[in-house]
């Protein structure tokens, strides 16, 4: 069941503004440092959306096409599913990613694909021609 749904223009501006919107909505399932994972997946997820998402399958920019975001409670935990308007990603893109010791945290870019791969408790990747389905799914703590 949904719990919050959300569109946002595809702007780095605009990422802040929706993690802090879904990490409330969340707040009810997850414990203090599993929300602080859920926050950093999320972040670059979105950031990734926005930033390699732009791309239409024209090759053009497609700016005036939000990001769909949608924060559910299922019986295998919360499920925040992105789906941008960009041109099919990769199937294997997160596969292969780096090991969390070998993230240089420090750095600018290069780091957002193994952030969330080991940050949550499953993905699902999902590209298709004009748009890609990312889910993102993290187990209930047990001490909530």
């Amino acid at each position: 069941m949904p719990l919050l749904s959300l569109e946002m223009r595809p702007e780095l501006s605009e990422v802040d503004m929706a993690v802090t919107s879904l990490k409330e909505a969340a707040g009810h399932a997850l414990s203090e440092m599993k929300l602080a994972t859920f926050e950093i997946a999320l972040s670059e997820a979105l950031t990734n959306a926005v930033r390699h998402g732009l791309v239409s399958v024209e090759g053009s920019a497609a700016p005036d096409q939000p990001i769909k975001v949608t924060l559910s409670d299922s019986p295998r935990g919360l499920l925040i599913e992105i789906i941008d308007a960009g041109a099919q990603g990769p199937e294997d893109l997160y596969e292969d990613v780096a090991s969390p010791d070998a993230i240089d945290l420090m750095a600018e870019s290069g780091r957002g694909l193994s952030l969330i791969r080991h940050c949550v408790d499953d993905l699902t990747f999902e590209p298709a021609p004009g748009h890609n389905r990312l889910e993102l799914l993290f187990h209930p703590d047990l001490d909530t």
